[in-house]
């Protein structure tokens, strides 16, 4: 197989006064890094299920996909989310892209179904830069499986959590008790991570995302 497309959903900014969609470079590295080639999708402002049909010509030449993080997650997030659990098409959602797969029950074609709960806890997790700030504890399932051990630390940069769900897995959870992985269980690869693995330049953070590509090589 050549190089898999890994299709990233945008997020948009002001940038002199004007609307922008943007990826962090960090996610584009870490894809070319792995031996993936990104390709941005940028949002859609249809009603859901035109932007689905409006999408699918793309998310079909995709051989997995990357929900970014971001103040929450949009109506591409939900789509694509969507697409790769139905069709079996790897996944890895980061932070707000965690929460939002931790939401795809209750989506709705609005972010209105956010069913995530401000964090209360001793543990800051929400620090700006990407120092290790605290760590996290895995237990059985698709994170052990990529990694191999069962504590790590990580980053952090949220202020929500999401509420234990019986269609996913819990992966891993910090010191208290905050779920920071998940994976959807009986697919290849539908995980959803907390921290910002884009950010840190270790050898579990690469791994991860060459995990990614060589599920979207299956």
């Amino acid at each position: 197989m050549n190089k898999p497309i890994i299709g990233i959903t945008t997020r948009t900014d002001l940038y002199n006064e004007r609307e922008i969609v943007k990826v962090n470079k960090s996610i584009i590295n870490k894809v070319v890094s792995s031996g993936g080639i990104p390709l941005l999708i940028p949002l859609n402002s249809d009603d859901f299920s035109t932007a689905y049909k409006n999408l699918l010509n793309i998310l079909k030449i995709c051989n997995g996909f990357i929900i970014p993080g971001g103040n929450t997650w949009n109506l591409n997030d939900e789509i694509i989310i969507k697409y790769a659990v139905e069709n079996d098409v790897p996944l890895l959602g980061i932070c707000a892209g965690m929460q939002a797969i931790a939401n795809m029950n209750n989506f709705c074609g609005s972010i209105q179904s956010d069913k995530t709960i401000k964090i209360n806890s001793n543990i800051n997790h929400n620090v700006l830069d990407n120092d290790y700030v605290h760590e996290i504890i895995i237990g059985e399932g698709l994170l052990f499986h990529i990694l191999g051990k069962t504590k790590i630390c990580v980053n952090s940069r949220h202020m929500s959590t999401v509420i234990v769900e019986s269609f996913f897995n819990i992966d891993a959870k910090s010191h208290d008790d905050i779920i920071e992985a998940i994976h959807i269980p009986n697919k290849k690869f539908i995980l959803g991570l907390q921290w910002h693995p884009e950010d840190l330049n270790d050898e579990n953070s690469l791994k991860i995302f060459q995990s990614l590509i060589e599920f979207c090589k299956k």
